[in-house]
Formats: structure tokens, sequence, C-alpha cells
């Protein structure tokens, strides 16, 4: 398509018609929304990661499809022995469940799409063992089981509240419970990305301080450290800050006590 900025902008459009919908969207209408810009089946499935990870749930977007057969291809053994402990507790919690009677589920997502609180009380009782199910078939080390079980079953209570339209009632809610548990991977992954690039730049601050303060045979101040890294001094500061309180606070203190031609040295 057109320009990185041209895309950014319909990315923005794309997100302001999603949040119209209640931060819903389905796959044909991305297609739809993208069908002049030629976009190749890999862009279309990053369009659908991004979506993702600013909370906007894709309907008919099986993100945890993959992350299902990855997961079903580990052992038990992948889990921590936390995870262990939590899976075999709730489990024994989740026995004393009535199991469903015949014509039951039927009968209860009518009733349910219908606005009855009692029969979603009783759906929700029935897909705990689902929302179990699925946790542990898109469990990632990225995320406790625990957390991606409680996700699932916030997922699973918002969508028995959007049930009235939808044409395949279970297979509406098994969707949401998937989307919501992919959702949650997603944001974490993404935090894990972000947390190994500040570590990169914190790194790359120490080695730069030491090689100048080498060259030069003394401290270097923060004004030749920015020019060296061609990076403004409030970003230098970010992340001395992640770098630690120490350093941030004496460059702070510092330079709040110097002129503005006089530079700290660090």
């Amino acid at each position: 398509m057109g320009s990185e900025k041209e895309f950014l902008e319909k990315l923005k459009e794309l997100l302001d018609i999603a949040a119209v919908s209640g931060n819903r969207i389905t796959t044909e209408e991305v297609g739809a929304f993208f069908g002049d810009s030629e976009l190749s089946e890999e862009q279309m499935l990053l369009v659908y990661d991004y979506l993702l990870t600013q909370k906007i749930s894709v309907v008919g977007y099986m993100k945890g499809q993959e992350l299902t057969e990855k997961a079903e291809k580990e052992t038990a053994a992948a889990y921590t022995p936390e995870e262990k402990e939590y899976l075999e507790e709730y489990r024994r919690e989740l026995s004393g469940i009535r199991p469903a009677e015949a014509g039951e589920r039927e009968r209860l997502f009518e009733a349910a799409a219908a606005g009855d609180g009692l029969a979603k009380s009783r759906l929700t009782e029935l897909y705990l063992m689902t929302v179990l199910g699925i946790a542990e078939q898109m469990h990632t080390k990225e995320v406790f089981l625990g957390d991606l079980v409680q996700e699932g079953n916030v997922s699973l209570l918002l969508a028995l509240d959007l049930l009235d339209g939808a044409e395949n009632a279970e297979a509406f809610l098994l969707d949401e419970i998937r989307q919501g548990m992919a959702q949650m991977i997603e944001e974490q992954q993404e935090q894990k990305r972000c947390d190994r690039k500040m570590e990169q730049q914190v790194n790359h601050l120490d080695d730069t301080l030491h090689q100048l303060a080498d060259e030069k045979g003394r401290a270097v101040t923060i004004d030749e450290l920015a020019k060296y890294m061609k990076m403004s001094e409030e970003e230098i500061l970010d992340i001395m800050k992640l770098a630690g309180e120490d350093l941030y606070e004496k460059y702070k203190k510092t330079d709040d006590k110097n002129p503005d031609d006089t530079k700290p040295e660090l």
C-alpha cells in the first residue's frame, strides 16, 4: 500500500471503527477495510495481532490456534510447581459442579440470550471446566496458568451478556474465551519485548559511559553523552531512571543546582 504514514492513519481509523462496535470487529470487516490496499496474508495477520494489543476483539481470528498447536506438543512438565498445584486444586473445586442434562445447554442459551440471569449463572458454571481446558491448550510460559484461567472466566461472563443475535451461541462463547486469553498472552509477550528493549538501552548507556570516560580520561558530562549517543538529555535521563534511582537522582540534584551552561558529570 502507500506510505507508512498512510498505513498508520488507516490503522487509527480502523481502531475508531472497532471502538464504535464495542471494541469488536470481524476479520471480514478488516478485510473489507483494507480491500484496496493489497495486503499480504502475513500483513493481515500482523494487523489482527496489532488490534489484539489494543484490546480489540477480532472475531474469526484464532490467534490462539498457533499457541494451541504449540502447547499440545508440550507435556505437563512445562507447568511450574505453582501451576501444577493450582491446576490440581482448581480441578478439585470444579469436580462438584452438576453435569448438564440432555438438552439443558440449548435451553439455557435461549434463556440467557433473552436476559435470564439464572440461565447465565448456570452456563457460567457449566463452562468453567471448558475455560480451564482452553487455558491448558493455550498455556505459554509468559502467563501464569491461573491468570489465563481468570481471563478466560471474565471473557466467559462478558460473552454471556452478548449472546443476543449470535448465530451459534456456543461457538460465539468459545471464540470470545479464546480471544480474551489470546489478548492477555499477546500483551504479556509485548511487555517482555519492551522489557528486553529497555534492558538493551540500559546496557548500551552503561557501555557508552565507560567508553567515553576511558577515552577522555575523566568523568563524562550529560551534554557530552547526549551528543555522542545522538539523543536528547531527557531521553538519557529516562534511561538513567531505568538503570537505577541512584544515578537518576544524582543527575537530577546536580542539574537543578547548575546553571544551564554547566552540565553534571557522570
